[in-house]
């Protein structure tokens, strides 16, 4: 039986191009290295060096062996990453979001129905979602439009509502509501990883420039110490605290009030049951 480490030192030879610097890249003495590739030339039969006076190179035998070497070093490899994968999974739930808020709610039930299991979040386009959940990159996916048919089994798990959070000395401080378009053109602070909210930025106030900030902590800070417009939500300010010196002011756009709906395939519902029944 030819052993994978033998086949490692093969390949490592070759690349090198002698044996004193294969052996100092894989911390072997000389002597070492040269005894397993006399031995893996006894285990196959043949010879797969050409011997000359301080060279040793690979013979024909020599390249074509390297090349199914290679081939089966790199299947050896993915071998061992798809079964260490495949323990990952068993021992992983995978929840891809289009927005942060969701996070918010759905990880302590799910550390809390599933304690001994570790939870991985991942944040993406609606489309990018439900193609990770047919191949089964995610268990989970929250959305913000509700899907359609009975491809999926599905549960609303939340609202959130965008406002606006002015400085108490902006113009518009004292307004009972404000839309998209009244704000347009102003600057603002803004979280770099809002997900599908990004659509604010690019479609309802394009005019605007952003502050972005992705460090959480650094952007209340910000916020605080700053005299610029922000965002915030019921959500953040349920989960995360209320911004301080700040005026809440709604915004009318319909766009502002977003339903989540947690989503999963058919076949994971039993598995998720007592998830969806806390919802």
């Amino acid at each position: 039986m030819i052993e994978l480490y033998i086949l490692r030192q093969f390949a490592a030879f070759a690349e090198a191009g002698t044996l004193s610097e294969a052996a100092e890249v894989l911390h072997l003495s000389q002597p070492a290295l040269s005894r397993n590739m006399k031995k893996l030339e006894e285990d196959l039969g043949i010879p797969l060096f050409e011997r000359r006076k301080n060279k040793l190179e690979l013979n024909e035998n020599g390249d074509y062996v390297l090349e199914m070497a290679q081939k089966l070093l790199e299947e050896a490899e993915a071998f061992t990453e798809k079964a260490r994968e495949f323990d990952r999974k068993k021992r992983t739930i995978t929840l891809g979001v289009c927005a942060p808020a969701p996070i918010w709610r759905l990880a302590p039930l799910i550390a809390n129905q599933f304690p001994h299991m570790s939870l991985q979040t991942e944040m993406d386009s609606e489309e990018q979602l439900q193609a990770g959940l047919e191949n089964n990159a995610y268990q989970l996916i929250v959305t913000h439009q509700k899907p359609e048919g009975t491809r999926y089994y599905w549960k609303e798990c939340g609202r959130e509502t965008l406002l606006f959070a002015l400085p108490k000395t902006h113009r518009y401080a004292k307004r009972k509501s404000l839309s998209f378009s009244e704000m347009n053109g102003e600057n603002m602070l803004l979280m770099s990883d809002i997900g599908f909210w990004d659509f604010v930025k690019t479609e309802k106030m394009p005019d605007s420039r952003f502050l972005t900030q992705s460090d959480r902590f650094s952007f209340n800070e910000l916020v605080q110490a700053s005299s610029l417009p922000s965002f915030t939500s019921d959500l953040a300010e349920k989960y995360e605290g209320r911004p301080s010196g700040r005026i809440r002011v709604p915004i009318e756009d319909e766009e502002a009030v977003v339903t989540y709906y947690l989503v999963c395939r058919p076949e994971n519902r039993q598995f998720f049951a007592m998830l969806f029944a806390s919802l």
